[in-house]
């Protein structure tokens, strides 16, 4: 077992969730390379257990009880830290204020999630075994932007069987890459849809309108809120194709988005 602990990256994993913990430590159990030195299940104990066995790698999530992420970080300069362990956070918070209140630690990786596991063991893997320079924040996962806009569009109440939920989908990703688009809905966005669904613009347009309508209609008016702010009021009514599919187009680039 001593052995075993010394060819591989010893390892905690700090998390509230018990559950969550036993499926991070499957992923890394799958790569061969990895060895779950202990389980912290707060930040309090993540702080101590990180002092006491000085791991290799130390993955814990922003929010835990006792003491959050960072402050476990904050509590570990406190006490002159200096093993060289690889910190990894994972969060589901806004990724603003991530991005912001991380520049000032000694993070190697933020995970967002939802992760994919491929995407999961393979960055760990690239992070432990590089020869890069630690001690500043590396870029942030990317998740799949078709799984970004789909958890987006589904969340203001457009689901797959709403007429129209695959165009606006297919919309969004394309104004990800093009925002140009924007500029020539209906003979360069919706034509470009209406080509892979073998439809026509208008119809795709048209599609599009009674999927707004249906998520106006039936939707979460605290979600919509938080998406669309003043679009939803009475004055203004729901926005039109073109603004809902910018608004969640810029969402989608934001939650992409790299940490320089």
């Amino acid at each position: 077992m001593e052995e075993r602990r010394e060819e591989k990256f010893r390892t905690i994993l700090a998390d509230n969730n018990r559950d969550y913990l036993r499926m991070l430590s499957a992923f890394l159990e799958e790569t061969g390379a990895f060895y779950i030195e202990d389980y912290a299940f707060d930040g309090k104990q993540a702080f101590e257990l990180t002092q006491r066995l000085r791991p290799d790698l130390l993955i814990f999530d922003l929010i835990m009880p006792c003491l959050d992420g960072f402050a476990v970080l904050d509590e570990l300069i406190a006490n002159n830290y200096d093993a060289d362990t690889r910190f990894i956070m994972t969060s589901s918070v806004n990724l603003d204020f991530l991005i912001k209140k991380a520049e000032g630690y000694n993070l190697d990786y933020i995970f967002l999630k939802p992760f994919e596991k491929d995407v999961f063991k393979r960055r760990v893997l690239e992070i432990m075994r590089s020869g890069a320079e630690h001690g500043h924040c590396a870029r942030e996962v990317r998740p799949d932007p078709s799984s970004v806009a789909t958890k987006h569009i589904k969340a203001v109440g457009i689901t797959a069987n709403i007429k129209g939920y695959h165009y606006l989908r297919e919309a969004i990703l394309l104004v990800h890459k093009n925002f140009e688009l924007m500029s020539q809905l209906t003979t360069g966005l919706y034509a470009t849809v209406a080509k892979k669904y073998n439809s026509t613009p208008q119809r795709v347009e048209r599609a599009m309108r009674h999927a707004i309508e249906s998520a106006w209609n039936k939707g979460n008016i605290e979600v919509l809120e938080s998406f669309f702010g003043y679009t939803i009021l009475d004055t203004k009514g729901k926005p039109t194709n073109g603004e809902f599919i910018a608004m969640l187009a810029d969402k989608l680039n934001t939650e992409l988005k790299y940490v320089d």
